[in-house]
């Protein structure tokens, strides 16, 4: 099956990410597309990796998964396509697949060799997946490297202060705040003790609850297990990231 994800920050209020599927299905007649989102914030290309990298294994092994966060629909620039852990990333080079990938050896990838003057960088995505489907992609492209650079905040565990460090790295439909703390590095840590959370001196917010599910009967702020593996801050009924005045970025302390 040719399955190929989506990612933008286009919204869905215009209609240009329905056209992008049009033109999909076009040239891929057979082409099951999935939205994953397209309610990136601006032009975060940070978020963007952060949704990816953490939701793409939910697909089939051989999915194409599109990166539309900040195109710049200019004719000369040309996409790239990345093949990792058995799937295929494809995009504009804007920074999202160093923040994707790092410095992993454990990656193929190749720009399209196709030069047209009347053609935007979308158009070119089209064709690559097209050609990629098609079993023709390596007749028409070339080696690519030296990706552009762009560094994403990560946590920190200090094991002999006993302090996570790490940022709150998406707010969900729901205004839970998801940080960049895995759900392992906080077990291990913890354990079943005692932990301060502090999402900043400014805002004077300190948590000292923990499910590992959403409880219906907490009144308190507390953390729980988000399904992408972080640790993530929420409040049953509420807007926690809008109470507390939380932003993508903010840092996050957890002392145990």
């Amino acid at each position: 099956m040719k399955n190929i994800t989506l990612i933008s920050n286009w919204k869905l209020r215009d209609p240009y990410v329905a056209m992008f599927k049009g033109q999909l299905w076009k040239a891929i007649p057979d082409a099951n597309i999935i939205d994953i989102t397209h309610a990136v914030d601006g032009f975060s290309v940070e978020q963007t990796s952060f949704i990816l990298k953490n939701s793409y294994k939910s697909f089939p092994e051989g999915t194409l998964h599109i990166i539309l966060t900040g195109v710049t629909l200019s004719h000369q620039s040309m996409p790239v396509m990345v093949e990792y852990d058995h799937h295929f990333f494809m995009g504009e080079d804007n920074g999202v697949f160093s923040l994707l990938f790092g410095d992993d050896a454990e990656i193929k990838t190749m720009a399209l060799n196709l030069p047209d003057e009347n053609s935007t960088v979308l158009d070119k995505c089209v064709t690559m997946a097209q050609l990629h489907f098609e079993g023709k992609l390596q007749e028409h492209t070339q080696a690519y490297e030296n990706f552009v650079r762009k560094i994403q905040l990560g946590p920190d565990h200090d094991t002999v202060n006993k302090i996570i460090t790490g940022h709150v790295a998406y707010i969900d439909t729901n205004c839970n705040a998801v940080t960049d703390i895995p759900v392992e590095m906080f077990k291990k840590a913890v354990k079943k003790g005692n932990f301060s959370l502090i999402l900043s001196s400014i805002k004077h917010i300190t948590v000292t609850r923990y499910h590992d599910f959403y409880d219906p009967k907490e009144e308190d702020v507390y953390i729980t297990d988000n399904r992408l593996g972080y640790m993530e801050l929420t409040l049953n009924n509420s807007r926690i990231a809008v109470l507390a005045d939380l932003h993508i970025g903010d840092k996050v302390e957890i002392r145990y």
